[in-house]
């Protein structure tokens, strides 16, 4: 389904935003440097985050697209969140934000994640519901939307 191929777009949109602030406006930097570099680690362990979870939907044999799923994946970062990919990307986009150090490219991690939030998690979980049925009620009813 390409709404599925959506939210990667959305990182895209925002790293491009990012790097945009920080040339264009300059003198909103808030963190100096070197401390700035502290955004690596941070996207560092956001792209983890997104490689563990990866790694768990081929280990079910399952793949991104709902209607195609075979499976729901509740073990690893899933026993924690129903969405480890989404919040990996947050923490990549956070990251690189913490190392531009600019105002305004702070502000994209938190826009990208309330998209997501607002617009394509409702749209996936009905999605959910529907391939699972209660199976994916009772996996909702024990483990956070987030963290």
């Amino acid at each position: 389904m390409k709404r599925f191929l959506v939210p990667p777009l959305f990182v895209l949109i925002s790293l491009v935003l990012i790097v945009l602030f920080y040339f264009k406006m300059p003198r909103f930097t808030i963190i100096p440097f070197p401390f700035n570099f502290g955004g690596l680690l941070i996207s560092f362990s956001g792209f983890m985050m997104m490689g563990k979870a990866r790694e768990l939907f081929k280990k079910h044999n399952t793949n991104l697209a709902i209607k195609t799923s075979s499976s729901i994946v509740t073990e690893g970062l899933y026993a924690k969140t129903r969405n480890p990919m989404y919040i990996g990307m947050f923490l990549l986009l956070l990251g690189i934000a913490v190392c531009f150090a600019n105002l305004l490219s702070m502000t994209m991690p938190f826009g990208f994640i309330i998209s997501i939030h607002l617009i394509f998690i409702p749209k996936e979980e009905k999605l959910m519901h529907e391939a699972f049925g209660n199976q994916y009620l009772e996996y909702k009813s024990k483990v956070k939307r987030w963290i």
